[in-house]
């Protein structure tokens, strides 16, 4: 009997390591998906963090090169209007100067002070008069505007597109030298310095004429051509400067 108690006994004890077992197992399994749901969902909040700080990241790369972008072209906005200032400003050496005689004929008919038309005996007079000028030509650095001027940072280059030389003023005639020749009739008197001012217009327009035929207005291209080239160089660019056609 004793025997029987022992045996029930210890079959009461199997089944409850038994049971202990098995509840262990469930709960085992119960953690297990837990925790495999709690790395689920660990791992999708990086993953979507990560996503939200890339696109962030891109947004402010975005910005970032954006506003670069517009400080750069504004930096050389700012370049090339500083550069067209000083162009601008060596206007006055951009320039070439010409000193050319002006010779006047003129012969005309007069009786008593009145110009006549008829050849009368006495009634003519030629005159010959040479009056000596300065003509002035030169390229108008002020017309540069910032369309005018390309500048490669990466090459250290200047391009600059600048308007054709022009007389810049109407030539200055030196009367105080000028030299009159007249022969006259005898019923016309002899010509005096005073008459030449009456044809300072033609000494001007002569004086003009012949100073571009001797390549005045090219000569002041290619002085403006060095002045520039010259000041550029110092700025340390290399310049390439090209004329306008008119």
């Amino acid at each position: 009997m004793a025997h029987q108690e022992d045996t029930e006994t210890l079959e009461e004890i199997k089944k409850m390591i038994n049971e202990l077992k098995q509840t262990k197992a469930e709960i085992g399994a119960t953690a297990a998906v837990r925790q495999h749901t709690v790395y689920r969902r660990l791992f999708s909040n990086i993953k979507s963090r990560m996503i939200m700080f890339s696109l962030l990241l891109l947004l402010l790369l975005t910005v970032f090169l954006g506003i670069r972008s517009i400080f750069v072209r504004e930096g050389e906005t700012q370049k090339v209007a500083g550069f067209v200032e000083q162009i601008q400003d060596l206007s006055t050496l951009a320039t070439s100067k010409a000193y050319m005689k002006a010779v006047v004929e003129q012969e005309d008919n007069q009786l008593f002070g009145q110009k006549i038309d008829a050849n009368l005996p006495g009634t003519k007079r030629k005159i010959l008069i040479i009056i000596p000028g300065e003509v002035i030509a030169g390229v108008d650095l002020s017309k540069v505007t910032k369309s005018d001027l390309e500048i490669n940072e990466d090459h250290k280059t200047i391009h600059l597109i600048l308007p054709k030389a022009e007389i810049i003023q109407k030539p200055t005639l030196y009367f105080d030298q000028a030299q009159i020749f007249s022969s006259e009739g005898l019923f016309r008197s002899e010509a005096s310095i005073d008459e030449g001012y009456a044809f300072a217009e033609l000494a001007q327009d002569q004086i003009v004429a012949e100073a571009t035929e001797q390549g005045l207005l090219t000569s002041a291209e290619e002085q403006a051509t060095k002045v520039i080239e010259t000041f550029m160089n110092r700025m340390g660019y290399k310049a390439t400067i090209e004329y306008k056609d008119n």
